[in-house]
């Protein structure tokens, strides 16, 4: 032996260990394959090692460590222990299948999950357990698999008793050196999901075909109260300009207040309609927007002037003479804004303002504001306004009346004609509604 190799050697307290070398010597020597002995190296600790068979001059003292072998052996062996593991107590189904598509291996999950035992399930091919007009499209999900992509997908298994199971499953090429031998998959059961989803479809069509119906009805009953409403408002107007008693014409007034606050609110109610139906047909043709403005403060005189309530109009110089969309609708829309700030509005007066906000060749950006000295509106309640069928506060709807639905519907129209409406607001400061318009320009 080398000296280095007789150093060790003395200095190791294993007598046994001496034994187990000499003998691993000999048997070297001798051309044997030595078995592993474990020798004690000075500050390293017991540590296996063995030597080759190489025989003649060199076989002495040559050795190679063997602890890093053993080492990787018990690393491998709890891996795979702990892949055991989760493949067995896996909670969906797992399993694998070879190029044949016959099963390989299974956990009992996917056993359990199938209606057969462990067992059953080795060797036979996935197919056998599908639904027959599945297997086509699983099939080519398979071999996509085997192209080396991953994959999901939805199938029905057939379990024996005919039970049918809906499945959600992946599936990745098993590669071995480079080369595809099989495909794992993972199989969870979305049976009870699935019926829960088609139940809510089913609910969300019935709710959905009802509210056509409603939407049906308020459209049907809306027309059927606007037509002699008109006839009731025209004969009010002109009632009003026959010669009449202080007393008549109060109450004439009164009837052309009310009726105009109807009308507004069957408007409302069938333009809801119309838009909830997708039915609200826009029209576009040349307006002169300060007809449409003078026309809706005609509509709300008689109620501002009952309060003693002024309304003020300013209309930026720049507004072109002639433009281009749907008039009646942004008569309603201001007809809305500006009925509410008389209604909530008790002392002061109301404001009507419009300017370019901005304009290019073909389209001008309208903006208008509508303000007030009213009531107010407290911050955490604006975010409301603009739902359908709600108002700021509860109690606005007991003391001033209404549906809540007057701003849902401006805002609705204003989106389909591609503009948008805000509020500035604060309790006891009044109340400013802000809307933009595109309109466009007649070539």
């Amino acid at each position: 032996m080398s000296s280095k190799s007789s150093k060790a050697l003395a200095q190791s307290r294993h007598s046994a260990a001496r034994v187990a070398v000499s003998r691993a010597s000999l048997a070297t020597i001798s051309g044997v394959i030595a078995p592993a002995w474990q020798p004690r190296v000075p500050h390293r600790g017991d540590r296996w090692c063995k030597t080759p068979p190489v025989g003649g001059e060199e076989s002495d003292g040559l050795r190679a460590e063997a602890e890093q072998l053993r080492r990787a052996e018990r690393v491998l062996a709890e891996t795979s222990e702990r892949f055991r593991s989760l493949f067995d107590y896996h909670p969906h189904a797992v399993f694998s299948v070879d190029l044949n598509g016959r099963f390989d291996s299974v956990n009992p999950a996917a056993a359990r999950l199938s209606g057969r035992a462990v067992g059953d399930l080795l060797g036979r091919r996935f197919a056998e357990l599908l639904a027959p007009a599945h297997l086509v499209p699983v099939l080519v999900h398979f071999q996509r698999a085997l192209d080396r992509e991953s994959v999901q997908f939805e199938t029905v298994l057939r379990r024996p008793d005919g039970e049918l199971v809906e499945l959600a499953i992946s599936a990745l090429p098993i590669v071995v050196d480079d080369v595809v031998e099989g495909v794992y998959g993972i199989a969870e059961d979305i049976t009870a999901r699935n019926r829960l989803q088609r139940e809510l479809d089913g609910t969300r069509r019935s709710a959905e075909q009802a509210n056509r119906a409603k939407s049906l009805f308020l459209a049907n009953i809306s027309h059927e109260i606007r037509t002699p409403l008109t006839s009731v408002l025209a004969s009010a107007e002109l009632l009003a300009e026959t010669p009449l008693e202080p007393d008549q014409r109060m109450l004439v007034g009164s009837l052309a207040r009310n009726g105009e606050r109807l009308r507004s609110l069957v408007d409302d109610l069938l333009d809801f309609s119309r838009i909830e139906a997708g039915a609200l047909l826009l029209d576009r043709r040349p307006m002169d927007l300060r007809a449409v403005v003078a026309g809706s403060v005609e509509r709300v005189r008689a109620a501002a002037e009952a309060t003693r309530l002024g309304i003020t109009v300013r209309i930026d110089e720049e507004l072109p003479a002639a433009l281009v969309g749907d008039p009646e609708r942004v008569a309603q829309v201001l007809a809305n804004l500006l009925g509410n700030a008389v209604k909530f509005t008790h002392r002061g007066g109301v404001a009507v303002d419009v300017e370019v906000a901005e304009r290019t060749t073909e389209v001008v950006k309208v903006l208008v504001r509508v303000s007030d000295s009213g009531i107010g509106i407290a911050s955490e309640e604006q975010d409301r306004l603009f739902e359908t069928f709600s108002q700021a506060d509860p109690t606005i709807t007991r003391q001033y009346g209404g549906t809540g639905l007057g701003l849902a519907v401006c805002r609705q129209l204003l989106t389909l004609m591609g503009g948008a409406i805000w509020v500035q607001s604060a309790p006891g400061e009044g109340s400013t509604f802000s809307f933009v318009l595109p309109l466009g320009l007649p070539r």
